[in-house]
C-alpha cells in the first residue's frame, strides 16, 4: 500500500494522513490492547510522529494515560470523545517520537501483515499465529 495513508475514525470527526510507510506493523495480545479493541488483539503500525498530520476540527480526541504498563513507561492512549474508536498509542518511553495506530483504522490498513506478535502467551488458544514472524511472550526487548 503506497503511502500517503489515510484514516479517520468511526465518525470522521478525527481524521489524519501519514506520509511514510510504517516503521513496524505487529500484533499485540497484551491486556490494554486486548481491552482497547474489544477483542484479542490489535494490529499496530508504527509511524514516524513527525509524519502524522491530524485534524481534529471539533477537538475530539481524548487520552487517556495509565503506568501499569510493562515497561513501567507511562503511555498515552487517545480516542474520539464523539464516537470512541481507538485512534493511537504514544508510548513514554518513545518520548513523542512514534504513533502506534490502529491499522483498522487507516483507509485499506488492514492489508498491513504484523513483521512479529507480541504478548502472544495472552493469545486464545484457539487463535493461530501468524506464519513466519517472530513471537515474543511479552515485549520486544
Amino acid at each position: 500500500m503506497p503511502v500517503p495513508y489515510t484514516g479517520e475514525c468511526l465518525c470522521g470527526a478525527v481524521t489524519f494522513v501519514v506520509s511514510s510507510e510504517p516503521l513496524a506493523v505487529f500484533s499485540c495480545f497484551c491486556e490494554h490492547c486486548s481491552k482497547g479493541a474489544g477483542g484479542t488483539h490489535q494490529v499496530i503500525a508504527k509511524f514516524a510522529t513527525k509524519d502524522v498530520q491530524i485534524s481534529d476540527l471539533g477537538a475530539a480526541i481524548r487520552q487517556f494515560g495509565f503506568t501499569d504498563t510493562a515497561s513501567g513507561n507511562r503511555k498515552e492512549k487517545s480516542f474520539c470523545g464523539t464516537c470512541g474508536c481507538t485512534l493511537w498509542t504514544i508510548p513514554g518511553a518513545a518520548k513523542g517520537v512514534y504513533h502506534l495506530i490502529r491499522t483498522s483504522i487507516l483507509d485499506g490498513g488492514l492489508i498491513l501483515r504484523p513483521g512479529s506478535e507480541i504478548f502472544v502467551k495472552n493469545r486464545p488458544v484457539w487463535a493461530k499465529a501468524v506464519d513466519d514472524v517472530p513471537q515474543f511472550d511479552e515485549m520486544r526487548k
